[in-house]
């Protein structure tokens, strides 16, 4: 893929998934349709909880394209939050160009929304998404990967599916190994924002051990899923959520902390004004 190993690019291909983590992916459909129905059902109770109209970009993974994650995109829209697709038909476009894209798109988001957006990336989306945060905090809120490989991604990868990768980024500049000019250099320490790891032990596509890594401002999460299914598993579906909450509570927090902060100007200012008027009337 390209290099993002921080430090970890002794983790050996030979420990990869392999044909039966390939086979074990196949329990993505049943992920997806439990993921839909649980969606169908919330939709009809009245109880459902809406946290705000926050913007969330979401980043497929590879080969994969913005319609896979349209389910999650439902789910998180009944939660009234403002969902940006990354407008990807086929994620296997060069990294050089694909992060070009995909900064043009988080910025329109941060205009039309006025504030920070929440990225969540699967697969390769997430090693996108992961990136954008390290580039731009000042758009970024949080990234939340799902089984995304942020350390050596192609020894990492199944060994079946590494050969197609290879051929889909044949025409990199440099091929995969120096996919990314110095220019576009890949980050090796995690960004400064928040970021939430989800990944699953039994990934059949990703080592799991390489969608993990540590720092101030990181969280790893394990769940129970296939790779496909990550972004439709419901112990990852509530993490989502629960951190998309966490980010509107902090945000209604900072707007009432400055609203009373410009009343306790405004209460100052009136004092003030009414103890020179004290003192003009005894003059």
């Amino acid at each position: 893929m390209f290099d993002t190993s921080n430090g970890n690019s002794s983790m050996k291909s030979n420990s990869a998934p392999g044909l039966a983590g390939l086979i074990g992916e196949t329990r993505m459909f049943g992920e997806v349709t439990a993921f839909v129905l649980r969606g169908l059902l919330r939709r009809a109770l009245p109880s459902t909880r809406r946290h705000g109209r926050r913007g969330v970009l979401l980043i497929p993974g590879f080969g994969a394209g913005d319609l896979t994650l349209s389910p999650l995109a439902d789910r998180l829209r009944e939660l009234d939050y403002r969902i940006f697709f990354s407008g990807i038909w086929c994620n296997v476009d060069c990294p050089v160009h694909m992060l070009i894209w995909l900064e043009k798109v988080l910025r329109k988001a941060s205009r039309k929304t006025r504030g920070k957006i929440v990225i969540i990336g699967h697969s390769l989306g997430g090693i996108y998404a992961r990136e954008l945060a390290c580039r731009f905090p000042d758009l970024v809120e949080r990234a939340i990967l799902l089984g995304s490989p942020v350390k050596a991604p192609l020894e990492g990868s199944n060994t079946f599916l590494r050969p197609l990768f290879e051929w889909a980024h044949r025409r990199c500049p440099g091929r995969i190994a120096a996919a990314f000019a110095p220019e576009v250099e890949m980050n090796r320490l995690p960004p400064r924002v928040p970021e939430t790891l989800i990944y699953s032990k039994t990934d059949g596509v990703v080592q799991w051990q390489n969608c993990v890594e540590t720092g101030a401002h990181v969280e790893a999460i394990e769940v129970q899923s296939s790779h496909c299914g990550l972004p439709f598993d419901p112990r990852a579906f509530e993490v989502i959520v629960d951190r998309l909450a966490r980010h509107a509570e902090r945000s209604r927090l900072v707007r009432a902390n400055a609203a009373l902060t410009s009343h306790r100007r405004f209460h100052r200012f009136r004092t003030s004004l009414a103890a020179i008027k004290r003192s003009q009337h005894v003059a």
